[in-house]
């Protein structure tokens, strides 16, 4: 028998302790690394010790999850993932490429909150991570959907992987009488974090928790959002935004379920494995637009049409009730046999090895004194994937020049870009970086081909005050 490990259920706020094999950290394929010196498990939950394991055990368990729907079977930057428990203090998690970075929360003297003792906050981040892996033109592109694509993601992962412990699924099962779509600790994102985030940032998390998949949120254009707001509204912010797909994609889980009753443990973890094949399906082949929910969210519903038939009104109900799709589009996919032909939805190919396409941006409000490139979204002509007004009409979507100044804009208004050298005597360096009390940049300025071109460096899962960017 393999040797077993205490770990928490879920979340350290309102779970228990479970046993759990300890998991082999250097076994491939997505091979995570720790810092040395290895750690000796401990059932005391204080200890580094214990988070040391109970990360790695989350971490593996959601590898071993996304992984058989992962074409390459490795990180976007190879076989190994480094895995950085406690950097410091601040109210923040990232990925970088590199690493999953992982800090803690001080609530007042010796008085921290870890954000990798959560397995939420640990499965989000390997969220992105294996999102970069499927799809890497999301990194760059200068697209405010596509950013908030990433936190969705990384939400639904930490769903996904938290139902893959058995217990948690009888547990859920029997607590929701096998309705899964209501407020519970699964729709709860990072309990723990989030309710000490709100009690020092009260706008920047719910009471309860992170965010809440069970939301009522609809989609609006990010530009028609305020850029910042309290959780209790929809804002431009990529955290806030991603609400909408999580919500959309949470309903239809439950949905799925519904479609084999009776609702069994068997059964989620079933359904479970379906929505991971047809996100990862859908992002590979979604277009990179403006809209990129409708784009993922149309290729979603063809997904998920051709695993079971009863599955087409389950994502048609989550995506057209959330203004993901408009009526229009979505009836076009489900009444065509030939939707590539009648829709443009079915025969789009993600081009994921081609060079990007870079538009050029004046940027002397910017205070730069040269002219700013940026990675561009897909041209919005190669899908007829559309979102909705509120009365369920296609929304025209932005073209590529207005959606990347939109989104670059409001980078350079929350202080998310890194300006390094090209600077100002008012923009020098990362003005982040220089006060521990602030999150880090999202972007960086870098001279690539002697052009000047936004970068991202990491992305970041931190809501306190300081980090209001993307």
């Amino acid at each position: 028998m393999a040797e077993q490990i205490q770990i928490w259920e879920n979340d350290p706020a309102s779970s228990g302790l479970i046993s759990a094999a300890k998991p082999n950290i250097k076994r491939l394929p997505f091979r995570y690394t720790f810092p040395p010196p290895a750690l000796a498990p401990d059932p005391d939950t204080t200890t580094p010790n214990f988070r040391y394991w109970n990360a790695a055990e989350a971490l593996r368990r959601g590898a071993d999850f996304w992984g058989p729907a992962v074409p390459d079977q490795q990180w976007f930057g190879g076989p190994d993932l480094e895995v950085r428990l406690n950097v410091g203090i601040r109210w923040n998690a990232n990925y970088d490429r590199r690493a999953l970075n992982f800090y803690r929360g001080q609530l007042g003297p010796g008085s921290f909150v870890y954000a990798a003792g959560s397995a939420d906050m640990l499965c989000h981040e390997l969220g992105h991570a294996i999102l970069d892996a499927v799809q890497p033109q999301l990194w760059n592109s200068g697209n405010a959907e596509a950013v908030a694509f990433h936190e969705s993601f990384g939400d639904v992962s930490a769903i996904l992987c938290a139902l893959q412990i058995e217990t948690m699924r009888n547990f859920i099962l029997t607590s929701t009488n096998g309705n899964i779509y209501c407020n519970s600790r699964l729709s709860r994102i990072a309990e723990q974090f989030g309710t000490a985030l709100h009690a020092i940032f009260p706008d920047d998390a719910d009471q309860d928790c992170l965010r809440n998949a069970w939301n009522p949120f609809c989609y609006a254009p990010p530009a028609s959002l305020p850029p910042m707001g309290p959780s209790s509204i929809l804002t431009a912010r990529s955290h806030s935004f991603s609400r909408v797909f999580t919500g959309a994609v949470f309903e239809a889980l439950a949905g799925m379920l519904a479609v084999h009753p009776p609702a069994t443990p068997d059964r989620l973890r079933d359904v479970t494995f379906e929505m991971r094949d047809i996100m990862i399906e859908a992002v590979r082949s979604a277009l990179v637009v403006p809209q990129y929910y409708a784009s993922v969210a149309a290729k979603m519903m063809l997904a998920a049409a051709a695993r079971n038939e009863a599955y087409r009104a389950v994502f048609r109900d989550a995506f057209v009730g959330r203004l993901i799709l408009s009526l229009e589009v979505a009836a076009n996919i489900l009444s065509s046999p030939t939707a590539d032909e009648d829709t443009g939805v079915a025969g789009e190919v993600a081009r994921h090895t081609d060079r990007p396409t870079f538009g050029v941006l004046p940027s002397s409000h910017y205070g730069l004194d040269q002219p700013l490139h940026i990675e561009l979204p897909a041209d919005p002509v190669g899908t007829a994937a559309r979102s909705a007004t509120r009365d369920g009409k296609s929304i025209a979507p932005l073209n590529v020049e207005e959606a990347a100044m939109t989104f670059v804009d409001r980078l350079f208004m929350r202080g998310r870009v890194d300006y390094g050298e090209f600077g100002g005597k008012d923009h020098k360096g990362d003005k982040a970086s220089k006060n521990p009390s602030r999150g880090d940049s999202t972007h960086r300025l870098e001279l690539v081909d002697d052009q000047l071109c936004l970068r991202r460096i990491r992305i970041c899962c931190g809501q306190c005050t300081a980090l209001r960017g993307s």
